[in-house]
């Protein structure tokens, strides 16, 4: 009788072994690829913001009291160049001048074009700012501050095409 190959105990555990051994580095490759595409904290020491999540609530009870509210009137895109334009009003309608204001542009998805942005103080409550931008989705947080020291943060989602 001729020498007829058999599957043994070896042949099934080298097989199994085998499988498995794949199945790692396949898992490795897809936690590497994971981790340098997203570390995983977009919020800086988002750990120490939730211990002081009773001062936040705190801020955000003194802005209320404020009454003011904050508007954006334009987000224009020209040759490059992102126009927004803020409108602040009080409770009653009035504009809100002599603020220092100051905001983040950045992109929903990504941290490449996050870029810190001044505004100017147009009179009537307006501000205006320029920056370099494309088209797309933005997230605008501003934060704007009056000679007193009361603070305002107001956040906006723009759409530029």
């Amino acid at each position: 009788m001729e020498n007829e190959f058999r599957i043994t105990g070896k042949h099934v555990l080298f097989a199994l072994l085998s499988f498995f051994l794949v199945i790692l580095a396949a898992n490795m490759v897809f936690l590497n690829l994971a981790f340098r595409t997203f570390p995983g904290e977009k919020e800086k020491k988002s750990y120490l913001q939730g211990l002081n999540y009773n001062d936040r609530l705190a801020s955000r009870a003194a802005q209320s009291a404020l009454g003011w509210s904050a508007a954006i009137e334009e987000a224009a895109l020209t040759d490059g160049t992102m126009r927004l334009a803020v409108v602040m009003k009080t409770m009653t309608g009035e504009p809100v001048n002599g603020l220092t204001m100051r905001g983040m542009l950045s992109r929903p998805a990504d941290d490449a074009d996050d870029q810190s942005i001044m505004f100017k103080p147009v009179g009537g409550g307006r501000y205006e700012a320029t920056a370099p931008a494309g088209p797309g989705a933005w997230n605008l947080d501003a934060l704007a501050v009056n000679a007193v020291g009361d603070e305002f943060v107001f956040s906006s989602r723009l759409i530029l095409e």
